[in-house]
């Protein structure tokens, strides 16, 4: 199939549309990349697709749309047998793997093994169960999965069913499934992949409940790949996306492991039956591959959200609709559709979120390492507010890169419909991530769990603790409560909108104290009113996301001010951190009516918020294509029609329509011509049948035709 000849170039055309946009950069892109995404995301990146390109027939996800859910495994597997390949020849590590899982968007059946059950037994494992486990899953000699989530419990970790029961009397562990309800579900790499899994399961020893723990199960051989005995194990079938991994269920039948097999680093089982944990170690600590989990997922909806962005930018940015509808007039008739004030309010938002998001990715993943690094010496105090803090972000950046996804493909319209937009399979792939590792909606509990616990500290005689939450918490409240009759904050009180924008100081004071305010209120209605705790939990969703807009707001202006004072990028950089700010405010307005009354902000005050915003909007508009240019994505990454780096989307996308197998000259035909006969021709040709048929009759010998 081909395009008819002589039709005419579109003026202006899309390429030079794109063209105009970036030569409006008032910064230099790359120094911008070099800034907002760290050095060790970009070496990845540029090592990575440097490999990938050079072996088109084996990473080439072009065709990917077209095909069948047992191509995509296939496809998958083939892709990711590859990738091991070249990492035992050295040419790649194990993280730059799982970085061309990110670029590929393949979210094959070997990810888990490295997104989970490695890092399980790197962080709870002990020297000799390293030794026996860690270094041939390193090698790839076994494969695993971390198998905790239930048919009947996800996010209720404490209410797991499987028992894991020490049998004294051969020194093994029993692992068992004892109903249907019990039966882990959902468990990545598990369908058809893993050869070990890695059971969260009660931990039983003398009789009594130690609590979930984890524990080595083998569940294939790595000889034939077998279900060893006692072992149920299958693939969960097609889901709404993440069709290239194997989500498995798994049902064990008093399965017996050696005792080594239970991850004792934390916690130990001698021979004779005795329980004991190193000393000051919190129970909690079984919990730190979740931890590790979310973390790395705050750090990937970065990269994440940047792909949408960049798609959605570029596109609306060479799309032009009506003419003369925008405010202002543009050369060549119709308007392009970033210009339109619906489309900005929907996509520069998204950019300044995403620019603070690569800003707490780094910031967070140092954090966690500190804390890591502290508990490895034995101090466990930084755990919980680690958890809670992950917690939130972990909701916080989900929810921005999941909705924001979608966002991006209503912004393109009807092409946004289509699989070669790059955000269809991308959104489905995407969607777990507010569900897995915990439940938006349950994490805001657990991170709203850990601030009424610091409020209530303050208000008590206990010493507080010290961390970036209790921080501001102090700073604050008065005692651990709202003082309506204090002078709220000079920094940002009776200040205009504008004033508010320019001042990070006065930014950070506000959402601080926005989210104190909450905090103190929340716990004034449980503990004086008495309002229970499913009564509480539209309120804790509500603290769960100003903290956490306290937190990014936070960690953005830190990484800004490692700019020098007169560097070029900062004065965009500052407009989409006042642009996040105003934008959380405006979203939030109600909670500024809340406030303590001193503080509290008035209809006219939130009316001038929203007018200094859309100015912003406006302003920063001018900027959005050099601003995603700058995370610096490829079109191998974005793998999409509507984005392509030298702006010819319509070209391309029409190309791409062609190469489906019902268009391509190889296979059309042939597809065609049968469906005509089986389908089309049966029903075009219906009367003209009939008619033959009756003419026939007529001509049928009058016996006959009674007949």
């Amino acid at each position: 199939m081909q395009l008819p000849s002589g039709l005419e170039p579109m003026t202006p055309s899309t390429a030079d549309a794109l063209a105009t946009e970036r030569g409006k950069a008032s910064f230099d892109v790359q120094e911008m990349r070099e800034f907002i995404v760290s050095s060790d995301v970009r070496k990845k990146l540029a090592k990575v697709e440097k490999v990938l390109t050079a072996e088109p027939e084996t990473f080439g996800v072009r065709d990917v749309p077209f095909m069948s859910r047992q191509e995509r495994m296939d496809h998958a597997l083939r892709m990711g047998a590859r990738l091991i390949q070249l990492m035992r020849e050295g040419q790649l590590t194990d993280d730059e793997i799982t970085m061309a899982d990110t670029v590929l968007d393949t979210n094959g059946p070997f990810g888990l093994h490295r997104a989970m059950f490695i890092p399980t037994l790197q962080n709870q494992a002990t020297a000799e169960q390293q030794a026996l486990f860690l270094a041939p899953a390193l090698r790839y000699e076994i494969l695993g999965c971390y198998a905790q989530t239930e048919i009947g419990h996800g996010s209720n970790v404490q209410g797991l069913e499987t028992t894991c029961t020490y049998v004294p009397e051969t020194d093994e562990f029993e692992v068992h499934t004892p109903s249907i309800r019990a039966s882990k579900w959902w468990i990545g790499s598990l369908g058809v992949t893993a050869t070990h899994a890695m059971v969260m399961a009660q931990l039983v020893v003398g009789g009594k409940n130690y609590g979930p723990n984890p524990v080595v199960v083998p569940i294939r051989s790595v000889d034939t790949h077998a279900p060893l005995p006692g072992v149920t194990v299958g693939d969960l079938g097609p889901k709404f996306g993440f069709n290239a991994m194997d989500n498995g269920f798994l049902l064990l039948d008093h399965v017996r492991v050696p005792r080594i097999n239970l991850m004792q680093r934390y916690i130990n089982v001698s021979r004779d039956g005795k329980v004991s944990r190193p000393a000051n170690v919190d129970p909690k600590v079984a919990y730190g591959t979740m931890v590790f989990v979310r973390t790395h997922i705050v750090s990937n909806m970065s990269l994440t959200l940047a792909k949408a962005t960049t798609i959605a930018v570029r596109y609306a940015s060479m799309r032009r609709q009506f003419s003369g509808k925008a405010d202002k007039r543009t050369a060549g008739g119709e308007s392009p559709v970033l210009d339109y004030g619906m489309v900005q309010r929907r996509l520069i938002p998204l950019v300044a979120k995403n620019y603070a998001m690569f800003a707490t990715s780094q910031a967070f993943l140092a954090h966690y390492h500190e804390c890591m690094a502290a508990m490895d010496g034995g101090d466990f105090a930084p755990l919980k507010e680690l958890h809670a803090t992950a917690c939130g972000l972990k909701r916080w950046t989900s929810d921005a890169a999941v909705y924001g996804i979608d966002t991006c493909r209503h912004v393109c319209g009807g092409h946004g419909f289509s699989q070669f937009s790059g955000l269809n399979d991308f959104f489905g792939n995407a969607y777990p991530n507010i569900i897995w590792e915990g439940d938006n909606y349950v994490l805001a509990q657990q991170t709203a769990r850990f601030l009424i616990a610091q409020v209530r500290a303050l208000r008590s005689s206990k010493p507080p603790a010290e961390n970036q939450t209790a921080a501001y918490l102090r700073k604050h409240l008065v005692r651990g409560r709202s003082d309506a009759s204090a002078p709220p904050p000079s920094s940002f009180a009776g200040r205009s909108a504008d004033a508010l924008a320019a001042d990070p100081a006065a930014q950070l004071d506000l959402l601080g104290f926005r989210a104190a305010a909450l905090a103190s209120d929340l716990v004034d209605q449980m503990d004086d009113a008495g309002q229970s705790w499913n009564r509480s939990l539209v309120a804790m969703q509500k603290l769960s996301d100003a903290h956490s807009d306290y937190i990014v707001a936070s960690y953005f202006r830190r990484h800004l001010a490692t700019l020098p004072p007169a560097s070029p990028l900062l004065p965009v950089l500052n407009k989409l951190a006042a642009l996040l700010f105003l934008h959380t405010l405006v979203q939030h307005s109600s909670d500024l009516f809340r406030l303590p009354s001193s503080a509290a902000f008035t209809p006219a005050q939130v009316s001038q918020l929203e007018s200094s915003l859309a100015l912003l909007i406006e302003d920063v508009r001018e900027q959005a294509v050099p601003l995603v240019d700058s995370f610096g994505l490829s079109d191998l990454h974005l793998n999409s029609a509507l984005a392509r780096s030298d702006g010819r989307i319509y070209e391309d996308y029409i190309k791409w329509a062609m190469e489906d197998p019902l268009n391509r000259d190889s296979s059309g035909p042939a597809i065609r011509a049968e469906w005509f006969e089986k389908y089309y021709k049966p029903v075009l040709h219906a009367n003209n049948n009939n008619q033959q048929q009756k003419q026939k009759q007529k001509q049928l010998p009058a016996g006959k035709a009674r007949l």
